[in-house]
C-alpha cells in the first residue's frame, strides 16, 4: 500500500467533496433530474480553466453567461430562468458558496507505512481573484482542479510544479516559447518558496527548538521535499528532453529554446540547493537540540520513574517500546555519513605490527592507523577531477561510472580503481553543501560550490563494480572555460 494509498485517497477524496456537494443539489431540486449536472459541473471547470490560460480569467457572471448555453441546449424548452439557475448552482459548487467559499476538507485514513493514522487534508478547486481594473473577482482554477480535470494521477494533485510542466507542455506544442519560459520561471519561484519556508523552519529552530513538532511538523515536511525534489527533477529532465528535440528541428526560433534550456538547468540546479536545504536542516536540528536541550536543569522526565524503573521490569521486547519515545525525541535521525576518499584509505591502511608480542598485548589490536589521506595516488584523483569538471547537465553516477571504464589510461591498478574512487567521491558529497565546512582533509576532485549531489531513489545496476544509489550530480553553474 505504500505506493498509491496516500496519494490515491487524496485525489479520492477531492473527487468525493465536490460530487457529494453537486449531489446535494441534485436531492434539493428534483425538478433538475434530467438535467446531466456532471457534464455542466465539468463544462464550468474547463471553462475557468481555459479563461484563465487565454485572458487571466473571468468573472462569474461570465462564466455563468457562457455555461448557460450549454444548459439550455438540453432543455430548451425549459424556461430561461431555470437553465440559469442551474448554471448558477453548478459554479457555486466549484466555488464552495455553500460555505462561505472557505477550502473543503476532507478526513482521512493513512495507512501507507504501516502505521494507521488519521490525517486531514483542505483543498479548494476555484478562488476569486480581485484586481484594481475590475470591479467584480476573476475566477481562478487551483492546482488541484487543473490536476484532476486532466487526470494526473500520476503526479501529486496538490502540486503546483505538475499542473506548470503539463501547460508548458502545452505551449510548447503551439510554439508559445515566451509563455514556456514564464511557466519555468513559476515552477523557479514555486521551488525558491519551499526553500524559503525551510529556512524560516530554521530560523525557528535556531530560536528555539522546543517551538517545532519534529515528529509531527518537521519529518513530514522534510520527507514531502524530498520526494518532490526527486519527482520533479525527472520530470524537468524529460521537458528538457523535448525542448532539446524541438530545438533540433525549428532552427528559426534557436535562441528561445536556448533561453528555456538554460532555465531548465538553473530549475534543476534550483532543486539540487532546495534537497540539501533539507538535508542541513536535519542537522541543524540534531546540532541545536545538543545545544538547548542536553544540559541537566533541562531534562523534562524524571528518569528514576519514567526511564530506569520502567526498564528494570520490561521484557526485551518491552523495553524498545520504553526507549523508541524518548529517543526519537532527543536523538532525532541521525544521517549516515559517506567517508570521503582520503579517510577511507587512511583507515584502511594497516598499522606497523610487532613480532614480538608483549605481556597482555591484544594479538587482534593493529595499533595507530599509518596511512593519510596524501597517501591516495594523485594521478587517481586528478581522474576523478576531470571526469566531474566538465559536467554541464545532471549525469548519473551509472553514466559517470561508464565514462570511467573508457577513460584512457595505461595504468592497469589505476584503472581498476578509478570507478571505485568516483563512487566514492560522489558519495562522500551527498549531503554536503557550499556553505557547509567539508570535513578536514576532504578529498580533491569534487566542487562543491559548482556542484551538489541529488538522490532519486534509483539503483544502480547489479553485476558493476559497485552497487547502491544511482546518485546525480547536478552543477550548480557551468564549468569555467579556460
Amino acid at each position: 500500500m505504500a505506493g498509491w494509498q496516500p496519494r490515491q485517497r487524496r485525489t479520492l477524496g477531492m473527487l468525493n467533496g465536490l460530487l457529494s456537494r453537486l449531489q446535494a443539489v441534485a436531492n434539493a431540486h428534483p425538478a433538475w433530474a434530467d438535467y446531466d449536472l456532471l457534464t455542466h459541473l465539468l463544462a464550468a471547470l474547463h471553462l475557468i480553466i481555459e479563461s484563465d490560460r487565454l485572458t487571466g480569467g473571468h468573472t462569474e457572471d461570465q462564466i455563468v453567461d457562457e455555461l448557460v448555453a450549454l444548459v439550455a441546449s438540453e432543455h430548451p424548452g425549459d424556461a430561461p430562468a431555470v437553465h440559469r439557475a442551474i448554471a448558477e448552482a453548478v459554479v457555486d459548487v466549484l466555488t464552495n458558496a455553500r460555505n462561505r467559499r472557505l477550502r473543503l476538507r476532507d478526513r482521512y485514513l493513512h495507512a501507507a507505512s504501516g502505521a494507521v493514522e488519521v490525517r486531514e487534508q483542505s483543498f479548494a478547486f476555484v478562488r476569486a481573484v480581485g484586481d484594481e481594473e475590475s470591479s467584480e473577482p476573476t475566477l481562478r482554477a487551483t492546482p488541484e482542479a487543473v490536476n484532476v480535470f486532466q487526470n494526473l494521477y500520476q503526479f501529486d494533485p496538490s502540486d503546483r510544479a505538475a499542473a506548470e510542466r503539463y501547460r508548458s507542455d502545452r505551449m510548447l506544442r503551439r510554439e508559445e516559447y515566451d509563455e514556456v519560459l514564464t511557466s519555468i520561471d513559476r515552477r523557479a519561484t514555486s521551488v525558491h518558496g519551499l526553500r524559503g519556508e525551510l529556512e524560516g523552519l530554521v530560523r525557528r529552530i535556531g530560536y528555539n527548538v522546543r517551538d517545532v513538532d519534529y515528529a509531527g511538523e518537521v519529518i513530514p515536511r522534510l520527507d514531502e521535499v524530498l520526494d518532490t525534489v526527486a519527482e520533479q527533477i525527472d520530470a524537468e529532465e524529460r521537458f528538457a528532453e523535448a525542448v532539446a528535440d524541438i530545438a533540433h528541428h525549428a532552427a528559426p526560433d534557436l535562441p528561445r529554446l536556448q533561453r528555456i534550456a538554460g532555465n531548465l538547468r538553473g530549475l534543476v540546479g534550483a532543486l539540487g540547493i532546495l534537497q540539501s536545504t533539507a538535508l542541513e536542516t536535519r542537522r541543524t536540528f540534531e546540532a541545536e537540540q545538543d545545544r538547548q536541550l542536553f544540559t541537566y536543569r533541562r531534562i523534562t522526565i524524571n528518569p528514576q520513574a519514567q526511564l530506569l524503573e520502567p526498564l528494570l521490569h520490561a521484557t526485551p521486547g518491552a523495553a524498545v517500546d520504553v526507549l523508541t519515545g524518548p529517543l526519537a525525541v532527543w536523538l532525532g535521525p541521525r544521517a549516515r555519513r559517506v567517508m570521503h576518499l582520503g579517510e577511507l584509505v587512511a583507515r584502511c591502511t594497516p598499522g606497523e605490527r610487532s613480532t614480538r608480542s608483549a605481556a597482555g598485548a591484544d594479538p587482534f589490536d593493529l595499533g595507530e592507523r599509518r596511512g593519510e589521506e596524501v597517501d591516495v595516488a594523485p594521478a587517481l584523483l586528478r581522474s576523478v577531477a576531470q571526469l566531474l569538471a566538465g559536467l554541464d547537465r545532471p549525469t548519473r553516477l551509472s553514466a559517470l561510472l561508464d565514462a570511467a571504464a573508457d577513460a584512457p589510461g595505461d595504468d592497469p591498478q589505476r584503472n581498476g580503481l578509478l570507478p571505485w574512487a568516483l563512487a566514492v567521491t560522489i558519495a562522500s558529497a551527498y549531503g554536503v553543501t557550499a556553505t557547509t565546512s567539508e570535513p578536514p582533509g576532504a578529498a580533491a576532485g569534487f566542487d562543491h560550490d559548482r556542484l551538489t549531489v541529488v538522490a532519486t531513489g534509483d539503483q544502480l545496476p547489479d553485476g558493476g563494480v559497485v552497487t547502491g544509489d544511482d546518485l546525480v550530480v547536478v552543477p550548480r553553474r557551468a564549468p569555467e572555460t579556460r
